[in-house]
């Protein structure tokens, strides 16, 4: 996969994660049926980004990319009020192109991809084993942006399902998480 196909799979995940987060956030609020009030102050002029009655429609994200030589990292902030489509902007490593873009690992489990932090070597060709990746928050703030998107850069464990199928460990359901919330035994 060349750079500017992995860029354009990194822009199609993000916006499904954010699509997925507004319908979601509509739902579990009861939106439809109690719409949120209006802020009394808005920063933005687009009227959907207000309008918590009806989830708003999520255009294609652009998608930048720089070489670093520090931590891999990646910017990406979208409020609906202002009515221009999500800006994601990566700064990955030297090295992002060769390990991660070119053999198809921009995006695991649907979510962004920074770095590749560790191998499994057990497999061949080798796959992700700890990636930088970037996990899209989106909800509803009823404070004053209305409909709002952001990303979490996290350090994550791989597994893999004996078809294959990736899927990322959220540091919460690490082994020991609980312990080492509460620091009782879990």
């Amino acid at each position: 996969m060349r750079v500017g196909e992995a860029r354009e799979l990194i822009g199609e995940a993000v916006v499904r994660a954010v699509r997925e987060g507004f319908a979601r956030e509509h739902e579990e609020m009861g939106y439809a049926e109690r719409p949120a009030p209006a802020p009394a102050f808005t920063a933005g002029r687009h009227r959907a980004g207000h309008d918590s009655s009806t989830v708003p429609r999520v255009p294609p994200a652009r998608v930048e990319s720089c070489i670093t030589d520090h931590t891999p990292g990646l910017w990406f902030s979208f409020k609906v009020e202002y009515g221009h489509p999500p800006h994601v902007q990566l700064s990955v490593r030297r090295t992002w192109a060769r390990q991660v873009a070119a053999p198809g690992w921009a995006v695991v489990a649907g979510c962004p991809v920074l770095d590749v932090l560790e191998w499994d070597e057990s497999t061949t060709p080798r796959r992700p084993a700890r990636v930088r990746a970037a996990l899209v928050l989106a909800d509803y703030d009823r404070g004053m942006h209305g409909w709002r998107a952001h990303a979490d850069v996290r350090d994550l464990r791989v597994t893999w399902s004996p078809q294959g199928a990736a899927s990322l460990v959220m540091p919460w359901d690490e082994p020991g998480a609980a312990t080492a919330r509460t620091g009782a035994a879990a």
